[in-house]
């Protein structure tokens, strides 16, 4: 079972991953998935709210802010990055099956008995 999720995760895999949920918090990209992108948009005004609450009380602690911002920020990178594995394994699964059915060879059943 190690094996395979070794096959899995690997440094290739991650890291493209990793690089792939930066550029999904493009919000051009994230506007196709609206639960995410309204993730998003509460992401930034909790961005505004901290850098504003560093300066002006009225709006909450800076801690709590700021910690609000880190975790819908977290949220974000962890659903990017966890939807950039599911791709890149299937890209990679399709890619396996594609170069299977290239490499199988395939014979003809004649009526004798033999193949061609």
């Amino acid at each position: 079972m190690e094996k395979t999720a070794s096959k899995l995760l690997n440094s290739t895999l991650v890291s493209v991953a990793i690089k792939q949920s930066f550029i999904k918090l493009n919000p051009l990209v994230m506007i196709k998935n609206p639960v995410m992108f309204t993730v998003e948009i509460g992401t930034l005004i909790m961005a505004v709210v901290t850098a504003y609450s560093l300066t002006n009380s009225s709006e909450g602690s800076f801690g709590y802010n700021l910690s609000v911002f880190i975790v819908l920020f977290l949220t974000l990178l962890f659903a990017n990055f966890a939807e950039a594995i599911a791709e890149a394994r299937g890209k990679a699964q399709a890619d396996s099956l594609r170069k299977t059915r290239e490499e199988t060879p395939a014979l003809l059943l004649i009526e004798d008995g033999s193949t061609k």
